[in-house]
């Protein structure tokens, strides 16, 4: 029997581990820099203005981005990325799958603290202000629009992007693992899901750019150029791996391939 390729990396590779923390500490300082952060905040403005301007005439257009920006989006899209982690062709091989899962799992708990310290540095310094639909006018606002739904158009502390930062680094474990039309298309989805709370004003571009890329990219340095999240991975699966052997003999359940799959 073939061993199943690891999903994250299993050596040190320090060159580009730094890099990638380098990338970010650049980003970062970019935005406390007085002149930065006015730079920043010049594109931000003209990028919320843009998307943002194209609500005025209400209708189709902005009743499509009002639901995009709700609950029952974010869980239909959790489903949709569950399912790139759990059926074969999307990024992964069919004996990669449960590791795959639980690889997934060890990024966000990785993420968890890199996250709240990148939030509590934010707030220190005061870079985590209201969001543009606050500070800036003309903002057209969903709830205004479309009071009946439920849309995020706001935020009283917009940085850093926490939705962006989990599909970054969703779409960026599909391609780093294999470049095929499943990760392309998984990079794609993430793109134009990061899109809503730009369009109804709930983020700043530099949210994302910065904060989601901040937090992300420190994440996929250690998973993909140091052994310790695939150790973390292999340590997560043990507990897992009982679950999944029940969970497989399930009638229907039992058929996926997630369940077929050897993930030793």
């Amino acid at each position: 029997m073939t061993s199943t390729p690891p999903v994250f990396g299993t050596t040190w590779r320090p060159l580009p581990l730094l890099a990638m923390h380098g990338i970010a500490l650049l980003l970062v300082l970019s935005f406390i820099s007085p002149t930065g952060f006015e730079l920043w905040r010049q594109l931000d403005s003209a990028i919320f203005f843009s998307l943002n301007g194209s609500l005025a005439d209400g209708g189709q257009w902005a009743w499509i981005w009002a639901w995009a920006n709700t609950r029952y989006k974010d869980m239909l899209l959790a489903l949709v990325m569950l399912a790139f982690l759990i059926f074969p062709g999307m990024g992964f091989q069919r004996s990669q799958l449960q590791q795959a899962l639980v690889g997934f799992l060890a990024l966000m708990l990785i993420m968890l603290p890199i996250r709240y310290f990148f939030y509590e540095f934010s707030k220190e310094l005061d870079l985590s202000g209201p969001s543009p639909s606050i500070t800036l006018a003309p903002a057209y606002l969903l709830t205004e629009l479309f009071p009946d739904i439920s849309a995020k158009d706001a935020s009283s502390r917009s940085f850093p992007g926490d939705h962006a930062t989990v599909l970054l680094l969703w779409a960026a474990y599909l391609l780093m693992n294999k470049r095929c039309v499943g990760s392309y298309l998984a990079t794609a989805l993430a793109a134009l899901m990061i899109l809503p709370r730009l369009v109804g004003g709930a983020h700043w571009f530099s949210d994302v750019a910065v904060g989601g890329f901040a937090v992300a990219l420190p994440v996929l340095a250690w998973a993909f150029y140091s052994p310790l999240v695939y150790q973390l991975t292999r340590w997560l699966e043990k507990p897992f791996l009982p679950l999944f052997r029940l969970t497989g003999r399930l009638p229907l359940i039992g058929q996926l391939p997630f369940f077929k799959g050897d993930s030793r």
